[in-house]
């Protein structure tokens, strides 16, 4: 695996952790813990192009999702 993320040079990224903003996202655009999560993660690091299956995702509004 180390290889992996050394070779394609893969960035982990910690998730961001606000309980209280979580559970707006979770209601606001109807989304699953995990997915708010991501949602909230790629927020708060500037990240605005996300490759996703999951339709759910299409309903934030500052993500940009491609298959």
């Amino acid at each position: 695996m180390n290889g992996f993320i050394r070779d394609f040079k893969v960035t982990i990224l910690r998730d961001y952790q606000d309980p209280d903003e979580l559970v707006e996202v979770i209601k606001a655009y109807r989304l699953a813990p995990n997915n708010a999560q991501i949602a909230l993660t790629c927020k708060h690091r500037g990240i605005e192009t996300l490759a996703s299956f999951d339709e759910d995702i299409k309903r934030v509004p500052w993500l940009k999702v491609i298959p």
